[in-house]
């Protein structure tokens, strides 16, 4: 029996949402450990993890953006928090946890192709197949 390692991923975080990231990896106790794992590369912003947890987290603070947005979304950035979604569901799988939350529960054996897999209400386009069967 082989002891799979998790893969280490790469998640980048697109420049329309440093802001928002940048605030809130400089929270004080930290909201949570991805947040401190982020670094600059360029004018990207990237969280470098083997950890569901950190996924999970990155992955929910964008789906919750989409679907309760604090403040009107410009279109820049609904695609940007779409990608963070995306990039975050290629490498794990997702489920919907309420309206507005998502976890990651396993890593996928094999990443998805690049592609959009999050509709624009934040939803993911593997559950609204499911809604319909």
């Amino acid at each position: 029996m082989t002891n799979k390692l998790p893969p280490i991923v790469n998640l980048c975080i697109p420049p329309a949402l440093l802001a928002d990231a940048e605030a809130i990896a400089a929270e004080n106790p930290p909201v949570h450990p991805a947040w401190c794992k982020l670094q600059r590369r360029g004018k990207h912003f990237v969280i470098r993890t083997n950890d569901l947890e950190d996924i999970t987290e990155v992955a929910d603070w964008a789906r919750s953006a989409l679907v309760e947005p604090a403040s009107p979304l410009t279109k820049a950035k609904r695609q940007a928090f779409q990608a963070v979604l995306d990039r975050a569901n290629r490498y794990a799988e997702m489920v919907p946890l309420g309206f507005s939350h998502c976890m990651a529960v396993k890593w996928r054996d094999k990443p998805l192709s690049v592609g959009s897999y999050v509709r624009s209400d934040g939803s993911l386009k593997s559950e609204a197949k499911d809604k319909k069967r």
